[in-house]
């Protein structure tokens, strides 16, 4: 695969504005104050695309992304937080009846979130919106995430990834929950073209109906992914494709915010595929990037650099999972 392409990964999907915030009780809205003091509120842009593409170039890869995004203060905003963080802006889709949707992040004592959600106008990319000879100049194309990706979900998206296969592009697919009841075979017709398929424990028992990890990634594999990368959260992940699987234990640490730690993990692990890195080092290194990323808040606010992982990781202890 060359690396003289334009791009080392076009990220498409996702993006948002995050408004984080912390310390607040489980009574938050029931309580009879109206007045309740936060740890911190913190504004950033966020989405499953955005956070892999700041991850990506944070890690030196020359990423863009490629979504819909508003054209008033929100996407201005998020703008700026991508050009700051040195993610290219050229592939973005700034219509005038696009507006970009906010989410309230709620973090939790324990570093787990909830989601307050607000409406957005016209915020799905559309196929007409894309010109699919970008992905001539990339080495990879991921998917931030299907089951949210509009009409991409539905068809658009396996267009893509046969197209970016076609190139020479590595696909990687980050996945959702189904929160419009499209079904647990609506995603069928992209599994052919996907390289990588980095679903968490929860969404692949929805959409293979399985609860073992072999089960689920054969269940994947059957349908035409070539490589499953099972995110376990705290129980690390799995990985199987037709030649190995292995478990990836994970590290030892109490989270702070989890928020983004998934799209981490995938930006982490793709970073490793394009280092020529084998599937068991991308595994270690995308565990120690989500890990890491959890000792912080914000989606994609607190890892810098390969070398802040790297020390993490030789700096931390794993818990010893004796899988086999």
């Amino acid at each position: 695969m060359s690396n003289q392409k334009k791009y080392d990964v076009i990220c498409i999907g996702q993006v948002v504005q995050d408004i984080m915030v912390t310390n607040i009780p489980e009574n938050a809205l029931t309580a009879d104050t109206d007045t309740i003091m936060a740890g911190q509120v913190l504004l950033a842009s966020g989405g499953d695309a955005v956070n892999e593409a700041c991850m990506l170039a944070k890690l030196g890869n020359r990423s863009a992304l490629l979504t819909r995004l508003d054209n008033r203060n929100v996407g201005d905003m998020i703008y700026g937080d991508l050009t700051r963080e040195g993610v290219d802006t050229s592939l973005l889709i700034r219509p005038d009846d696009c507006k970009t949707f906010s989410t309230v992040v709620v973090v939790k004592e324990n570093g787990d979130h909830s989601f307050l959600i607000g409406p957005g106008e016209n915020f799905m990319l559309k196929m007409s919106d894309i010109d699919l000879s970008v992905f001539e100049e990339t080495r990879a194309v991921t998917a931030g995430s299907i089951y949210a990706l509009g009409e991409l979900d539905t068809g658009g998206l396996a267009v893509i990834f046969k197209k970016a296969q076609e190139e020479g592009a590595i696909t990687l697919a980050d996945m959702n929950f189904d929160t419009l009841g499209l079904g647990a075979h609506a995603i069928d017709s992209v599994y052919p073209y996907t390289d990588y398929l980095m679903p968490s424990y929860d969404e692949a028992v929805y959409v293979t109906g399985e609860k073992e990890p072999d089960a689920i990634a054969d269940a994947f594999l059957k349908a035409g992914v070539k490589n499953v990368v099972l995110k376990m959260g705290a129980e690390g992940c799995f990985f199987k494709n037709a030649e190995r699987r292995f478990f990836t234990d994970p590290y030892r640490i109490t989270p702070v915010d989890t928020t983004g730690c998934g799209d981490n993990f995938v930006a982490a692990f793709l970073h490793g595929l394009l280092k020529g890195m084998e599937p068991e080092a991308c595994a270690e290194f995308a565990c120690g990037a989500g890990a890491l990323n959890s000792q912080g808040i914000g989606a994609h606010l607190y890892i810098e650099s390969e070398e802040q992982i790297r020390q993490f990781m030789a700096s931390t202890e794993k818990t010893q999972l004796h899988r086999k």
